[in-house]
């Protein structure tokens, strides 16, 4: 399916240090729902194809690492000579479209915790499953 998409929006984004022991927790959610461009320079551009807003909210407590971090990003596309509902959509799609969001927050952790921790911890999100961790010291 070709697209149209529009920048990615960090709605939330918060982390807090735990105690190392904390048990680990994951909850990475998608979702898509139709909207209606409010930018007057895309009124009209409807005829081209639906506009769907995908939604990441998370919350992660990455286990033996002592944080969690919570929020939510977002971003806007334009499927294509599409006018389906978002539920219509093939699975394989709406992962393709929503994995550049998880990738945001795979690089905001790895980036915050460089900084808090003093060593970069890359996070690998798997469309299911426990994330993957690796502790990069600098």
């Amino acid at each position: 399916m070709e697209t149209k998409k529009f920048p990615i929006i960090v709605n939330s984004f918060h982390y807090d240090l735990l105690q190392k022991d904390d048990q680990a927790s994951q909850d990475v959610q998608v979702a898509m729902r139709t909207v209606q461009p409010n930018d007057d320079r895309l009124k009209g551009t409807e005829k081209d194809g639906n506009f769907f807003e995908i939604m990441v909210p998370f919350d992660v407590t990455v286990e033996n690492n002592g944080f969690r971090i919570s929020g939510s990003i977002s971003r806007v596309v334009q499927v294509l000579n599409y006018f389906g509902e978002a539920s219509d959509l093939p699975p394989e799609e709406l992962e393709k479209l929503s994995r550049p969001l998880v990738e945001y927050i795979e690089t905001l952790t790895y980036q915050v915790t460089s900084v808090a921790l003093n060593e970069g911890v890359s996070l690998n999100f798997q469309a299911s499953g426990e994330p993957e961790t690796k502790d990069d010291a600098k």
